[in-house]
């Protein structure tokens, strides 16, 4: 029995090595280095080619949205390693990225205009002054004509979207408005924290760039103003 038991098993494992590609103790023996390699050694960068950029490029923008600077300084981060490690020709290696961008760009999958829109609208319903937002796309390497663009169909989406009461209404203070409700600040707050939490409150506002005529109408605000200031935000 246990003879029959032994056997069985065995062509089990045969069975698995033939699904892995038949060579269970490579498979071990690669698991074992796998072990014995420092995780704190910093692993040998990749060679670059204009296939391996490609590649990369279609992996990074499958997972995260990107302008077509970030994805460039990316690349120009791996072109960088290659050209250190192995010696890669750096014009050649240019080349190369520039196809890639172009490639993506005329596939759609890099879209300056509709990446900055997408961006601004999600920050402004995060409760970030139009400021921060426009400071934040070009750090992402937007174009300044293209961020004042977006900054203007930005406010106007929210004046659209808003009820007729507060049409007109700065967006900044809705922005402010989403923020304390996110935070759960002033208004938003148990009725028996407000006072002692006010001025916390306030400056929790003023770090994310809203001026103190806007903090305090906010955080002294009642929640039915501030819901109708919010259609702004929640109808973009």
């Amino acid at each position: 029995m246990k003879e029959s038991h032994r056997k069985d098993s065995d062509l089990a494992a045969d069975s698995a090595s033939e699904k892995f590609g038949g060579n269970a103790r490579f498979t071990e023996k690669a698991k074992g280095r796998a072990k014995d390699r420092d995780p704190r050694e910093p692993q040998k960068p990749r060679r670059v080619t204009r296939d391996y950029l490609m590649n990369y490029a279609t992996w990074y923008l499958e997972r995260f949205a990107a302008s077509r600077a970030r994805l460039e300084k990316l690349i120009h981060g791996k072109i960088r390693l290659s050209v250190a490690e192995y010696g890669t020709d750096p014009q050649e290696a240019e080349e190369w990225m520039k196809n890639v961008l172009s490639v993506c760009e005329n596939a759609g999958f890099i879209d300056d205009t509709a990446y900055a829109k997408g961006r601004a609208r999600s920050l402004l319903r995060k409760g970030k002054a139009i400021r921060v937002i426009a400071a934040d796309l070009n750090a992402r390497g937007i174009a300044s004509d293209l961020i004042d663009d977006t900054i203007t169909d930005l406010k106007h989406e929210a004046n659209q979207a808003a009820y007729e009461e507060v049409r007109g209404t700065d967006p900044n203070i809705a922005a402010a408005a989403a923020y304390a409700r996110r935070r759960r600040l002033g208004p938003f707050r148990r009725p028996d924290q407000r006072d002692e939490k006010r001025d916390k409150d306030l400056a929790a506002l003023a770090r994310q760039g809203f001026g103190y005529d806007t903090a305090t109408r906010i955080i002294n605000g009642e929640i039915d103003d501030l819901n109708d200031l919010l259609s702004m935000i929640d109808g973009i």
